[in-house]
């Protein structure tokens, strides 16, 4: 007859382990798929944080590209084409050393500088630093303005809010330095004026096209985040986050002119001879030149607001889990927070003193 020893075996070490491990096991495999769901979860969050980081910054790269690209456009662009095509590669200008700035004879960029013609450095021989916070480029005014001739500064345009009078002529050639250094000088070389200027607005102008259809509707965040997550219809995904930058758009308005003035010295005569052009009448460059662009106001109030930055929050849809738990009730989302800045406390760095340094920064 078959008899079992209880006491034996339960004073038996291994018999101890195994009844606990028989235990132990359920609890370790609820742990394992703890940890399993919440990396699965974890990594759920990380996925879309990733996207909504890289959806804000590509968004606000956009805006920064376009407020830098304006702000070449306006400053350093035409200075650096005026003096490096009209100061070393054309003839100087004998004159009066009075009139002169530097000891050297009069060039034509100094025949159109000084009648504030294009935005430059002030200081002759200096030129935009990159380390340098601020551009000081602007117009510069030391001609005999007649009355029918608009004086670019006294009109404000060295302002954040500049005014254009389409009645009126705006000197783009010194009468001082026709008066007093110019012998010689063909007329023509307005066309240097016109083809360069014709470049600057089409480099504006091909900006603006571009930017203005890729920040529609929130376009470069709404796809950004499609592409990193690709969990939900393109139309829709992250609209909610493209919503908090709705409104955040760069606006710039345009400056053109159509009525122009310059002078030269007649050899024959050794008179200065004061040529107007109507370009509408004249059907000279579409009827209109460009000079500058500058931010509209609403757009520098929300630069104010970008420069602090501007909180975005993105919720997303949790993935189901072994548990059943459903964590979408607890409003799962993540958030970042982005900033787009330069180096001006008003954070206006297109117009005055253009100086192309916007940046986008992310904080947690």
């Amino acid at each position: 007859m078959f008899h079992f020893n209880f006491s034996k075996h339960i004073n038996n070490k291994r018999a101890q382990i195994v009844l606990p491990a028989l235990l132990l096991i359920p609890t370790i495999f609820l742990v394992i798929y703890l940890l399993f769901e919440t990396t699965k979860l974890s990594r759920e969050k990380i996925r879309h944080q990733f996207a909504v980081d890289t959806s804000a910054f590509v968004e606000l790269t956009a805006f920064s590209h376009y407020l830098n690209a304006t702000a070449y456009v306006n400053g350093a662009f035409p200075f650096r084409l005026f003096r490096e095509t009209l100061q070393a590669n054309v003839p100087q200008l004998a004159g009066d050393p009075k009139a002169q700035t530097s000891g050297e004879p009069t060039s034509l960029y100094e025949f159109f500088r000084r009648a504030g013609a294009f935005p430059a450095m002030q200081d002759y021989d200096s030129s935009p630093n990159h380390d340098d916070t601020e551009w000081d480029i602007k117009y510069f005014v030391d001609t005999e303005i007649s009355d029918k001739e608009a004086n670019r500064v006294d009109q404000g345009w060295n302002t954040a809010d500049p005014t254009v009078d389409l009645d009126k002529h705006y000197p783009i050639g010194s009468k001082t330095i026709a008066t007093s250094n110019l012998v010689n000088f063909d007329p023509a070389v307005i066309k240097n004026y016109f083809i360069i200027y014709y470049f600057l607005g089409t480099v504006y102008e091909d900006q603006k096209k571009v930017y203005d259809r890729i920040s529609k509707d929130g376009e470069m965040f709404r796809k950004g985040y499609y592409l990193n997550t690709g969990d939900c219809k393109m139309s829709e995904c992250g609209s909610e986050g493209a919503s908090d930058l709705k409104g955040f758009k760069a606006e710039t308005i345009p400056i053109y002119i159509n009525k122009i003035t310059t002078y030269f010295k007649d050899e024959g005569d050794n008179r200065v001879k004061e040529i107007p052009l109507d370009l509408e009448k004249e059907n000279l460059m579409g009827g209109k030149v460009f000079q500058m662009a500058y931010l509209a106001k609403d757009t520098r109030e929300k630069l104010k607001q970008l420069y602090r930055g501007v909180d975005i929050t993105q919720h997303f849809k949790a993935p189901s889990n072994y548990f059943r738990v459903n964590v979408n009730k607890y409003n799962p989302h993540v958030h970042v927070r982005v900033a787009l800045q330069c180096t001006r406390e008003d954070n206006n760095c297109v117009w005055p003193s253009p100086t192309p340094k916007y940046q986008v920064r992310l904080y947690p």
